[in-house]
């Protein structure tokens, strides 16, 4: 369902519509903001899109060198974030998040003096949005650019507040970034001075004399499966600030592009359906199955986040407006850990490799557990005195010493082995007759030795 609500709205019209980068997934959700809170840990949990590399310290350089991006067009390593959105029980008072992704939409807005539209320069960010907001004031072009849409059948218009009501198609939450920029400053002590709205409107216009260049816009739909959950009246959703009112809703915006490809983009692609397969300069680079496989390469904050399960406080210190309570104050600083935890000690992964062509290429002895990870796998295989280990078709674990059956260990493209491991959806574990291969110092790749095979149904590590 909730893939349906965002391909639903990336077929929405919109006016000057020039690219689109639908349904995107999450790369993460963790209390780190490298724009508001560089270098430490979160006010509140973040739904993050975008780079797999994407940390608590922004540097430029460093994002471009992530492996992949959940965005289709991998040339973009930017990162795209705004608050996650809880479910509040009314029974059990705990705090569910909901299903959460995003279209990102690049809008070309020139005003009536018809301004170049340029490309984010390298080191950008920005934030849209406040956190700390509560009211609304119709004049104001920063509020304005924030808001919500009710899907139903009753065609619900775009609103401010959060809704009352329940949205049987799910809920869209809203930000439109400033598009004009001062043409020097790549950020700003409270991360909004260097940017600016338009002088007409907050979606679109000619640029003040104070902030003269214009970049591309940006417009962000989060997608929320708010369908999924009972709903129970106003305060059944609270964003990750503990925000009822929806008024605080926020994004950030840190730039990984091949900013040259982003000017050809803007410069070339002409078309105004948001397919970005109707702009040659992007779909030369589209890659969905990079986009799909793609999972987060840092450290998170060591703490529930109600991904897995009910929480019964929101990370950090973020009361429910209007509830009366308060932080405690013995809170200790959770620390950050990595999302993927290196393998035990003499042990490095290989790749991904094709299974034999005619039976297993790890034939020696095997097991299937709920909690498979590439980790699960290598302890199981070296406690039985393996020194190649396989993790497959999420669950599966496949040990040996050599490979077999016509198994060569020729690297295919690491998109090929895609499938989430059952333990953990930082880590991929094979795919459909693939196999993530992990080796043990000098393990033999190759031979042709045969031994029994062990089946063991389910070992639990």
């Amino acid at each position: 369902m909730f893939a349906r609500i965002l391909s639903f709205v990336t077929l929405a019209a919109v006016a000057n519509a020039y690219w689109t980068f639908g349904a995107t997934p999450l790369i993460v959700q963790t209390r780190l903001d490298s724009v508001v809170n560089p270098d430490a840990i979160g006010t509140h949990v973040h739904a993050i899109a975008g780079a797999s590399g994407f940390s608590n310290h922004y540097d430029p350089d460093e994002l471009m060198k992530s492996n992949c991006t959940t965005v289709s067009v991998q040339a973009d390593k930017s990162n795209y974030w705004a608050p996650q959105m809880y479910h509040h029980d009314n029974a059990t008072g705990q705090f569910t998040a909901m299903p959460t992704g995003f279209n990102i939409y690049y809008l070309p807005r020139p005003g009536p003096k018809n301004e170049p539209i340029m490309a984010f320069p390298k080191g950008l960010r920005m934030l849209a949005g406040d956190t700390n907001r509560r009211t609304f004031n119709a004049s104001n072009f920063a509020e304005q650019a924030i808001d919500y849409v009710c899907l139903s059948d009753n065609n619900y218009p775009e609103a401010s507040p959060m809704p009352t009501q329940q949205c049987p198609g799910g809920l869209r939450a809203q930000v439109f970034f400033p598009s004009c920029w001062d043409g020097v400053n790549l950020d700003s002590p409270d991360h909004k001075s260097h940017m600016a709205y338009p002088i007409q409107a907050f979606n679109g216009g000619d640029c003040p004399d104070t902030h003269p260049v214009h970049l591309i816009s940006l417009f962000y739909e989060m997608g929320v499966s708010v369908q999924q959950f009972e709903y129970h009246g106003p305060g059944t959703w609270v964003l990750a600030n503990g925000d009822t009112t929806g008024f605080g809703l926020h994004a950030d915006f840190q730039n990984g592009w091949d900013v040259d490809l982003l000017q050809q983009a803007i410069d070339q692609c002409s078309g105004q359906s948001g397919n970005l397969l109707d702009c040659a300069p992007l779909a030369a680079v589209n890659d969905p199955a990079a986009a799909a496989a793609c999972v987060f390469e840092g450290d998170l904050v060591d703490e529930p986040t109600g991904v897995n399960g009910p929480i019964s406080a929101l990370p950090g210190c973020n009361p429910v407006f209007g509830s009366g309570d308060v932080c405690s104050s013995n809170t200790t600083t959770p620390s950050l850990v990595p999302a993927q935890p290196p393998l035990p000690e003499g042990w490095t992964e290989v790749g991904c490799i094709a299974e034999g062509t005619h039976g297993r290429a790890l034939s020696a002895l095997t097991m299937s557990a709920p909690n498979m990870t590439k980790n699960v796998c290598v302890s199981f295989c070296d406690s039985h005195g393996f020194t190649l280990a396989g993790a497959e078709y999420s669950d599966e674990c496949y040990c040996d010493n050599e490979l077999r059956n016509g198994a060569t260990g020729a690297l295919l493209p690491w998109t090929e082995c895609a499938n989430r491991c059952a333990g953990s959806s930082f880590e991929n574990c094979g795919g459909g007759a693939k196999l993530t291969l992990m080796s043990h110092g000098n393990a033999s790749q190759v031979g042709n030795t045969s031994r029994r095979a062990f089946r063991f149904a389910r070992e639990e590590a």
